[in-house]
């Protein structure tokens, strides 16, 4: 009952992220948009976990997996995350991460040597429907001709790396606290952004509005610190392939946030996300009659 409670409240927010990364890449480039997005969530994750921080032998005992989770995994994410972002809606990318569950079932299969049941299969070809329909628009006669959007393709090549930071969390997370491991992936990509900052440039921050530093607040310590930590202490009760599973809550979460930030849903949206959920329904059903019928 925890796992399910952390990966929920996690998955929520994410969907809110969507659209406070819509805020802040109005005002600043997607470089330094992940840079306040690290740095606030960093700043947060020190202050949940001041008098535990992980020492320097701690961090170099697990720097492999830190360094493969988070700049890769969690890095490589947050690139193609704010730059697809920029072509395509937040309910849109939040559908299309909803597919994060079938890919994070493939890597945990040859990365954790977990087992594929038909039901999940049937679970992700559900859930695929779903987002398929959502990015042709509601319009399954454009199928034929299907043509990506630059920034759906962009979220799902994002996917890919969310998926391996699911499957890596739970190989290398074991042997260093959730809260240091969060803390650290998330450092990763801190140190990332910061790198690639000078390239880009900086806007001056007296110039940014109130409801910019409101995002970044939300993106940060609610989307990123408590987010991730939640998320990845779910990983670790549940496992990577259960867990990713719950990936599909974060459209669900971004069409609710949606009426609040003046975006607009179509039947289309709702059609797909239907899906989704019920592709999320089958795949939890592990021992249904559907995996009887099936088997």
């Amino acid at each position: 009952m925890k796992a399910t409670l952390y990966l929920i409240f996690a998955t929520i927010f994410l969907g809110l992220n969507y659209h406070l990364a819509k805020i802040i890449l109005k005002e600043v480039g997607f470089i330094e948009a992940g840079f306040w997005r690290f740095l606030f969530g960093v700043g947060a994750l020190i202050l949940f976990g001041f008098k535990k921080l992980p020492s320097l032998q701690l961090i170099i005992k697990n720097i492999k997996g830190i360094s493969l989770t988070g700049f890769i995994g969690l890095f490589g994410f947050n690139i193609f995350f704010f730059l697809g972002l920029m072509n395509s809606s937040a309910v849109n990318a939040a559908l299309i991460v909803s597919l994060n569950p079938a890919l994070t079932i493939l890597f945990s299969s040859k990365i954790l040597k977990t087992s594929i049941k038909k039901i999940q299969l049937l679970g992700i070809f559900i859930a695929f429907i779903g987002v398929t329909y959502v990015i042709l628009n509601g319009e399954i006669n454009k199928f034929s001709n299907l043509q990506f959007n630059y920034g759906d393709i962009l979220i799902l090549i994002a996917n890919v790396f969310f998926a391996l930071h699911h499957v890596w969390a739970k190989k290398y997370g074991t042997t260093i606290s959730n809260l240091n491991f969060t803390l650290l992936t998330s450092a990763c990509c801190l140190i990332g952004f910061s790198i690639l900052l000078p390239i880009s440039g900086m806007v001056l921050i007296t110039t940014h509005t109130h409801g910019f530093w409101m995002a970044v607040f939300g993106i940060g310590c609610l989307g990123t610190g408590l987010a991730y930590f939640l998320w990845q202490k779910g990983i670790h009760i549940t496992g990577a392939d259960k867990a990713g599973i719950y990936m599909n809550v974060v459209p669900l979460s971004a069409a609710l946030f949606a009426i609040f930030f003046n975006e607009h849903l179509y039947t289309y949206h709702l059609i797909g996300g239907l899906c989704v959920v019920i592709g999320l329904l089958i795949s939890k059903s592990s021992a249904s009659k559907f995996s009887k019928a099936l088997s």
